[in-house]
C-alpha cells in the first residue's frame, strides 16, 4: 500500500511523442472498504482506453499512463500516479444487420490501467484525471488533433452524505453504423450499487495542455470541452436526427454522412432520489458507407386534424424491393409510400413488411391514433395594467377526448417562474410590454399542439379625451372620452355638465372651465385626463392688410383671429376656402377676399384686397454668330434694371446693351430683368453668342508624285473653298480637286463660311520626272545621330509597300515591315548588328496598281 500513497511518481524514460491513437476512454472507480488508517477509504481506479486497430499510421496502445489526483475541497493536487498497461482485449462487435452490403470490418481493443489508492475523507470528494493528445485527424465533428481528458469524480459527504459508492461502467460492445441509415448504439451501463442512472449526450473534454502521448502532468479541474464544428454539438454529436434514451442509454435515429464522430455520454447516478455523481465516456464512432434492407417506422403516429396519412419507410435502402402495408383497419397496400384515409376515429396498429417472402425480409409495427378535430385556443384580457393579475383561460376544444395537460409560458425574461401547468392560470406582469404567451396543450387522446398569442401589458389603460377647445358663452359642447377597454368614468367639477358618468357628456359653461375625468377599467387599472373649455363672448378677426403681388404668384392669407371655423369667398382662386390660412392665386388685377370666422354661434367677418401686377417681359435678343476676333453688341429689353452673367468678355454687366469684346469661345449670356414700376421679381432670358473659328486644312504635307501621277487634294474646315494657283487643277472652287502636276508646286487653299469667317493652308507637291519605283540606299549608319540611321525604301508613285525585308549573309531574317516610312535600325532582338553587307527585298503596288519587286544590298557602317 505504500506505493499508492506517494505524492508523485515520475514517468519512465520511455515515451511516445505526439501519438495519435486514442479512440475513446472511460475512468471508473470501485469502493474497496475502509483504509489502513482512520478516516480513509480505499478505491480501485481503472482507466479504460480504446484503440481502433484499423487506424493506419496510428500509435500503439500507451505502455504507461499518468493519472493526477485532486482534492475537490481546494483543488490541490494530491499527486501523480503512473501505471503500466496491465492487459488489453478485443471489443465485442454486435451482430450485423441482415443482408448488409459493403459491411465494414470493425476491430477495436480496450486497454486497462489500474491503481489502488487510499484517500482521506474530505467534504467534496476527489477528481482523478488522465489527459492526452491527440485524437485522429479528419473527425467530422471536432477539429484535427484535439486532445482528450478522461476523469472520474469520487463524491464526498457534501455531495450526497456519507455513503460508499462505486461508479457505473459502460458496456464495451460496438455496432455497425451505416451512413444515412437507421441505427442503434448501446451506451448502457451497469452500477455495482444498483443506483438509478439517467443518460444524456454531453460535450467531450479536450486535452488541456497535453502535447503528446507521454504527457505526465494532468491539470486540475475544471476541464475544457472540445469545440464542435460543421453544425454539430455535444448534445447533437451525430446530428439532429439522433437522440439518446435517458432511461436506457440507447442512441438511435438516422446516421449522418460517412466519417468519424466523437460521441460523449454522461450518466447522472441517484440513490434513493439523491444525486451522487456524473460519470462519462467518449468514443469515436465510425459511420461507414454501407447499406442494408429493413423496415422502420416512426415510434408512433397521430392525426388530430384529419383522417388521412401518407406513410413511407424511414429506411430508404435500394435493397428494399417490395412493400406490404397493413393499416390496421382491414385494408392493405403494396405501394412504396401509400396515402391512406381512415373512416373512423380510433387507435390502430400500423405494420410494414419489406421484401415479404423474399430474402432480407423485415417487418415492424407502430401504434397509430386518429382523433381529428383538435383546436387549441385560449383567452386573456389585453391590454391590462402591470401589477394586475391576468386571468388566462383555456378555450381548447376537441371532437374526441378532452384537454388534460397544459404548459403555459408567459414570456418573461430573467425568471424561471413564468410558466404554469394548470388549466386556467393567473399571472401578474411587473413590467409593461408586449409578451408572446405560448400554450402547449395535450389531450387524453394524445393530441398535442401549440398556440401563441400576444398579451399587451401597459403602465396605465389606454384612455384619451377631447383636445382643449374654445366655445361661445351661448353654446353647448359635447366632450368625448375614449377608452381602449371597458370601464367607468367620473367627471368633475359638477358645473353645467349633464352627466358625471357619461363618456360623452354635454357641457355649457359661461366661463372658462377645466373638466377633469378619471377612468377605471374592469380589471382595476386607473388613469385620468382633463380638457380645458375656453369661453368667449365674441369672435376677434382681422383679415390682414391689402397687398400687391406678381401676377400668377401664390400668397398665403393669414388673418389674426381666435375663430374655430372659417369661410372665405370667392373660393375659385383659393386652395381651401374653409381653413384659416388658405393659399390664394388671384389672376385679376384686383381681387377682394371676404372671410367669416365662427366660434359656435358667435361670428365676425372682414375682408382684404390683393392687387396683381405682371412679371417683366425679359428679352435678351436673338442668338448671334460671329467670327473669332470680332465683337458683338448685346441688347436687352423688358424692364428697368438689367444684370448680365457671366461677366467674361463684357465691357459692362448692369446696362441693357453691353459689348462682348472679341470672345474666344461660344458663350451663353443670361440677362436678369427687374421692373421698379411693376412686379419686383426678376425674370431671366438667354442669348447665345456662337463664336466660329475656321481652321483650314489643305491635306497631307510634302506629297511626292512621279510622271503622270494624279494627286487628289482634300481640303477641310468649312463650306466654301478657293485654291490658288489654279494650275493643273480640275476645279479650284471645290474642297477636293485633282491635280496633274508637271513640276514642283505649292497650292494655297482659302476656306470660308457664309458670314465671312476664313482661314488658309498650303500643301507642297514634289514632282519627280521618273516612273513609279522604290529606291533603297546602298549604305546607312545606325549610330543614333539622327542622320541616315534607318535603312528604308523611298517609295515614289506607290500606293503601298507590301514587303520590305532585311537578311544577313546567312539568310536569317532580321527585319520585316509592310508600312511605308518604316525601316531597319541595324539591331536584331535588341542587339546591334555587326558592320557588313546585308541583303534587302521589297514589294510594292504603284498608283496604277502594278506590282513592283526589287532587291539589293546595303552596307551597315558603324
Amino acid at each position: 500500500m505504500k506505493n499508492v500513497l506517494l505524492l508523485l511518481f515520475f514517468l519512465s524514460s520511455f515515451s511516445l511523442a505526439y501519438a495519435k491513437h486514442i479512440t475513446g476512454g472511460e475512468m471508473i472507480y470501485d469502493y474497496l472498504g475502509p483504509g489502513s488508517t482512520a478516516n480513509t477509504k480505499r478505491y480501485l481506479v481503472t482507466l479504460r482506453l480504446f484503440r481502433d486497430e484499423n487506424c493506419f499510421g496510428c500509435s500503439v496502445m500507451p505502455a504507461t499512463v499518468t493519472m493526477g489526483i485532486y482534492n475537490n475541497d481546494n483543488n490541490n493536487r494530491i499527486g501523480y500516479i503512473t501505471r503500466s498497461l496491465q492487459f488489453s482485449e478485443l471489443v465485442p462487435i454486435n451482430a450485423l444487420p441482415p443482408c448488409i452490403t459493403n459491411p465494414p470490418t470493425l476491430s477495436y481493443t480496450v486497454g486497462y490501467y489500474e491503481m489502488e489508492i487510499e484517500l482521506t475523507n474530505n467534504n467534496s470528494g476527489y477528481t482523478i484525471a488522465y489527459q492526452t493528445c491527440c485524437r485522429i485527424d479528419n473527425i467530422m465533428n471536432v477539429p484535427n488533433s484535439v486532445g482528450a481528458t478522461y476523469t472520474c469524480n469520487i463524491p464526498g459527504p457534501n455531495d450526497n452524505g456519507s455513503i460508499n459508492d462505486s461508479s457505473p461502467r459502460f458496456s464495451t460492445g460496438i455496432s455497425v453504423v451505416c451512413y444515412n441509415k437507421p441505427f442503434t448504439l448501446n451506451f448502457s451501463a451497469t452500477d455495482p450499487d444498483s443506483d438509478s442512472l439517467v443518460y444524456s449526450l454531453c460535450s467531450a473534454k479536450n486535452g488541456g495542455d497535453a502535447a503528446d502521448a507521454s504527457f505526465n502532468t494532468p491539470g486540475p479541474p475544471p476541464y475544457g470541452v472540445v469545440t464542435y464544428i460543421n453544425g454539430f454539438s455535444g448534445t447533437r454529436p451525430l446530428g439532429i436526427l439522433a437522440n439518446i434514451d435517458p432511461r436506457t442509454g440507447i442512441i438511435s435515429g438516422v446516421a449522418p454522412d460517412a466519417g468519424k464522430y466523437v460521441v460523449s455520454v454522461c450518466i447522472s447516478s441517484y440513490r434513493n432520489g439523491q444525486f451522487i455523481s456524473i460519470h462519462n465516456k467518449d468514443f469515436i464512432i465510425s459511420v461507414d458507407p454501407c447499406d442494408f434492407a429493413g423496415s422502420q417506422l416512426e415510434p408512433s403516429y397521430i392525426s388530430c386534424d384529419g383522417f388521412s396519412f401518407t406513410f413511407f419507410n424511414l429506411n430508404n435502402s435500394p435493397l428494399n424491393q417490395t412493400f406490404y402495408w397493413d393499416f390496421g383497419d382491414g385494408l392493405t397496400s403494396t405501394a412504396q409510400s401509400p396515402l391512406h384515409t381512415y373512416t373512423t376515429a380510433g387507435i390502430y396498429t400500423l405494420k410494414l413488411v419489406v421484401n415479404r417472402g423474399l430474402p432480407c425480409s423485415d417487418s415492424t409495427t407502430s401504434p397509430l391514433k386518429v382523433f381529428p378535430g383538435y383546436f387549441p385556443n385560449f383567452s386573456a384580457p389585453s391590454p391590462i395594467c402591470k401589477d394586475k393579475p391576468v386571468q388566462f383561460t383555456d378555450l381548447t376544444t376537441a371532437n374526441y377526448g378532452a384537454a388534460n395537460e397544459w404548459h403555459w409560458n408567459f414570456d418573461v425574461d430573467g425568471t424561471a417562474a413564468d410558466t404554469s401547468r394548470i388549466k386556467n392560470p393567473v399571472y401578474t406582469y411587473p413590467v409593461a410590454g408586449t409578451y408572446d404567451v405560448t400554450l402547449i396543450v395535450a389531450s387524453d387522446k394524445g393530441c398535442r399542439d401549440t398556440i401563441t398569442k400576444q398579451v399587451v401589458i401597459v403602465d396605465k389603460p389606454e384612455f384619451s379625451v377631447s383636445n382643449d377647445t374654445l366655445i361661445c358663452n351661448i353654446d353647448t359642447l359635447k366632450l368625448n372620452a375614449v377608452a381602449g377597454s371597458a370601464g367607468a368614468v367620473t367627471w368633475s367639477p359638477n358645473y353645467n355638465i349633464n352627466s358625471l358618468n357619461s363618456f360623452t357628456p354635454l357641457v355649457s359653461p359661461d366661463v372658462t372651465t377645466t373638466y377633469y375625468v378619471s377612468f377605471i377599467d374592469n380589471s382595476g387599472c386607473a388613469t385620468s385626463d382633463s380638457v380645458k373649455v375656453n369661453v368667449v363672448d365674441h369672435v376677434t378677426l382681422e383679415a390682414g392688410r391689402d397687398t400687391t403681388i406678381c401676377r400668377t404668384d401664390a400668397v398665403r392669407l393669414m388673418p389674426s383671429s381666435d375663430g374655430l371655423q372659417y369661410e372665405w369667398t370667392p373660393a375659385a382662386t383659393l386652395n381651401d376656402p374653409l381653413i384659416k390660412d388658405p393659399i390664394a392665386t388671384p389672376i385679376s388685377e384686383f381681387t377682394t377676399y371676404h372671410v367669416t370666422a365662427h366660434i359656435g354661434k358667435c361670428f365676425a367677418d372682414d375682408e382684404l384686397t390683393i392687387h396683381t401686377v405682371p412679371y417683366p417681359a425679359a428679352n435678351a435678343g436673338k442668338d448671334t454668330s460671329i467670327c473669332i476676333g470680332q465683337s458683338v453688341k448685346l441688347h436687352a429689353t423688358g424692364g428697368s434694371i438689367y444684370s448680365w452673367s457671366p461677366a467674361v468678355f463684357l465691357n459692362a454687366t448692369n446696362i441693357p446693351d453691353p459689348v462682348s469684346t472679341t470672345p474666344l469661345i461660344t458663350i451663353p449670356y443670361v440677362v436678369t430683368v427687374r421692373d421698379v414700376l411693376g412686379c419686383p421679381k426678376p425674370v431671366n432670358d438667354t442669348i447665345v453668342i456662337n463664336v466660329i473659328r475656321i481652321i483650314a486644312n489643305a491635306g497631307p504635307r510634302d506629297t511626292s508624285v512621279v510622271t503622270d501621277q494624279p494627286v487628289q487634294l482634300n481640303g477641310t474646315g468649312s463650306t466654301n473653298y478657293s485654291w490658288s494657283p489654279g494650275t493643273w487643277l480640275s476645279n479650284s472652287s471645290i474642297a477636293n480637286p485633282v491635280s496633274m502636276p508637271e513640276n514642283n508646286i505649292q497650292y494655297v487653299v482659302t476656306v470660308s463660311n457664309d458670314i465671312g469667317c476664313s482661314d488658309t493652308d498650303t500643301i507642297d507637291i514634289h514632282y519627280f520626272k521618273v516612273k513609279p519605283d522604290m529606291f533603297v540606299p546602298s549604305a546607312f549608319t545606325p549610330n543614333r545621330d539622327g542622320n541616315n540611321d534607318i535603312l528604308k525604301p523611298l517609295a515614289l508613285g506607290l500606293r503601298a509597300v507590301n514587303i520590305f525585308r532585311v537578311y544577313n549573309r546567312w539568310g536569317q531574317l532580321l527585319f520585316s515591315t509592310s508600312e511605308i516610312g518604316k525601316g531597319w535600325n541595324g539591331t536584331f532582338k535588341g542587339s546591334d548588328q555587326a558592320p557588313g553587307t546585308y541583303v534587302w527585298y521589297a514589294e510594292g503596288i504603284d498608283y496604277k496598281y502594278n506590282k513592283l519587286e526589287r532587291k539589293g544590298t546595303a552596307v551597315l557602317i558603324r
